[in-house]
C-alpha cells in the first residue's frame, strides 16, 4: 500500500508570501485549496527572465543557421528575429521546471504526484503561474489499541476432509476411450462452431466437455447423450441472459458440433496405492493426516484473515481522515486496469470490458477509498508508535520469501540490494506487517 510520499514539514502553517531576494528570483504565495490541497502563486523576477533569454541565445549562437550569416556571426537582434518562438518555449519550460521546485521545498510540500499547473502568464517581462499540489492529509489518532473483532477458530469437519480425498482421487484419474453412445458423466472430445443470428461467435477444436446436468449453458449435454465418435449434430439452445458478452446474451445459438472421442473417466480407489501415487505419503492414513494438516493450516490462515478485516473495519471506523481525489482517481484507475487485464487474460475483450467500465469504476471505488485509508492510518500509527524494520526483521523476510520461492536467503537478499525500489517496497510491506502486528495484540477478541 505504498501510495504516497513519506510525510516531512506540515504544509498547513506557512501561507505567506516570499519574496524574491537576491538569492531567490522567485515570489512565492501559499493558500488553501480543495480537501487535500495547496495552491502555490508563483512570480519569477524580470531579471531571472532577461536573465535566461540570454543564456539561451547564448548557447545557440555558434550553431544557429541564419541566411546571410556565417555560424556563430548573427548579431543577437537577428537571432531574436528566427528562434522567437523556440526561444519562448525554452525559456518558459527552464523557469517552469526551475521554480515549481523551489516554491515545494520552500513551502515544505511532499506532493503525492505532480503538481497541475494552471493560469500562466508568460511575457518577456513576466511570469507567473499556479500550481495545486496534492499533499497528505491530516490524520489525527483517535483509536488504535482496544479494537473489537471476532477471531475464530480453525476446524477441519469430516465431509471437508473427505472432499479433499475426493478432489485427489479427480487429480489422479484416468480417461479411457470407449466406442459406445455417450452418457452422462462421460467426456467428450469434440469441434464446435457457435452461430448466433448467422454469424460464427466462437469455435474451438478438440474441446473437452464433461456431460452433466448442472452446467453454465443449460440443456448442452442433454443433446449430447447418445452420440458416438465421428457423429454430428446442431445443438440448439439460448444462451445464458447474464452472460458479458452482450452479443451473445439470451439469443438463440447453434453450436455445430463434431464428435472426435467419447472417454469414460476412471477414479482410483481409495486406497495405500492411491496414496504413493499422490506424493510421498507412507500410507493412505498418513496422506489423510496431511491432507487434514494443509487444510487446518488453509483455514487458520482465512481466519486470521477474516480477524485482521475486522480489526481494520474498526480501524477505519474510528480514525477518519479526507481522502485525496487525485489519488483516489489514480488508484481506482489502477484497480479497473488491472481487472481489465485479468479479463483479457481469462478470454475477453477489451472492448466488451470498456462497455461496463463506468460500473467497474464504481465497484472499484469503494475498495481503493478503503485501501488508501489504510495506508494513510498504517504510515502514521508506525510514526506514532515508532514502529521500525530492524535488521532481523529483514533477514526473517528474507528466509521466509526464500521458503516461499524455493531459493537462498542470499539469492534473495542480493536481489533486494541490487533493486533499491523494490527494496524500499520491501521495508514498507514489512512495516506494515510490523503494525498490523501491533494492532492485533492490542486487540480485544469476541
Amino acid at each position: 500500500m505504498d501510495f504516497f510520499k513519506k510525510k516531512k514539514n506540515d504544509p498547513n502553517q506557512d501561507s505567506t508570501a516570499t519574496e524574491p531576494t537576491e538569492a531567490s528570483p522567485f515570489k512565492v504565495k501559499l493558500q488553501d485549496g480543495k480537501v487535500c490541497e495547496k495552491i502555490l502563486t508563483i512570480e519569477v523576477a524580470k531579471d531571472r527572465i532577461a536573465e535566461e533569454y540570454r543564456n539561451y541565445y547564448a548557447a545557440i549562437a555558434p550553431k544557429a543557421k541564419v541566411p546571410g550569416f556565417r555560424p556563430g556571426k548573427a548579431p543577437r537582434h537577428v537571432l531574436e528575429m528566427h528562434y522567437e518562438k523556440n526561444a519562448n518555449d525554452a525559456v518558459l519550460e527552464q523557469l517552469l521546471s526551475e521554480s515549481l521546485p523551489y516554491a515545494i521545498r520552500e513551502k515544505g510540500l511532499s506532493p503525492l504526484a505532480a503538481p497541475e499547473l494552471h493560469d500562466v502568464q508568460f511575457t518577456r517581462e513576466k511570469l507567473s503561474f499556479k500550481a495545486h499540489v496534492e499533499i497528505r492529509p491530516k490524520v489525527k489518532l483517535s483509536r488504535v489499541e482496544g479494537l473489537n473483532a471476532k477471531r475464530e477458530k480453525a476446524e477441519v469437519k469430516p465431509d471437508e476432509l473427505e472432499k479433499a480425498v475426493e478432489n485427489l482421487r479427480e487429480r489422479h484419474c484416468r480417461y479411457k476411450a470407449v466406442e459406445r453412445p455417450a452418457a452422462m458423466g462421460d467426456f467428450m472430445v469434440m469441434d464446435y462452431v457457435c452461430v448466433i443470428e448467422g454469424k460464427e461467435l466462437e469455435k474451438r477444436q478438440d474441446d473437452w466437455v464433461e456431460l452433466k446436468a448442472s452446467e453454465y449453458l443449460k440443456g448442452f449435454s442433454e443433446q449430447l447423450v447418445g452420440l458416438k465418435a465421428g457423429d454430428a449434430k446442431d445443438i440448439q439452445l439460448n444462451m445464458p441472459e447474464n452472460m458479458q458478452n452482450r452479443n451473445m446474451a439470451g439469443k438463440p445459438a447453434t453450436f455445430k458440433v463434431t464428435v472426435k472421442e467419447v472417454k469414460e473417466k476412471f477414479l482410483p480407489a481409495v486406497d495405500d496405492e492411491l496414496a504413493k501415487q499422490a506424493g510421498d505419503y507412507k500410507d493412505l492414513a498418513d496422506l489423510r493426516e496431511k491432507l487434514r494438516q494443509d487444510l487446518e493450516k488453509r483455514k487458520a490462515d482465512e481466519k486470521e484473515a477474516e480477524f485482521e478485516r475486522a480489526l481494520f473495519d474498526e480501524l477505519l471506523k474510528h480514525n477518519k481522515i479526507d481522502i485525496p481525489q487525485g489519488l483516489l482517481a489514480r488508484r481506482t484507475g489502477n484497480l479497473v486496469e488491472q481487472s481489465k487485464q485479468r479479463f483479457i487474460y481469462q478470454g475477453g475483450t477489451a472492448e466488451l470490458f470498456d462497455q461496463e467500465k463506468d460500473k467497474v469504476c464504481k465497484e472499484f471505488e469503494a475498495e481503493a477509498k478503503r485501501q488508501i485509508h489504510l495506508a494513510f492510518l498504517l504510515d502514521e500509527i508506525a510514526g506514532t508508535k515508532q514502529i521500525k524494520v530492524e535488521e532481523a526483521d529483514l533477514k526473517q523476510k528474507y528466509n521466509d520469501l526464500a521458503a516461499r520461492y524455493r531459493q537462498s536467503a542470499e539469492t534473495i537478499e542480493k536481489y533486494y540490494q541490487e533493486h533499491k525500489e523494490a527494496l524500499e517496497s520491501l521495508l514498507d510491506q514489512v512495516r506494515n506487517e510490523k503494525v498490523i502486528e501491533y494492532i492485533k495484540a492490542n486487540a480485544k477478541q469476541s
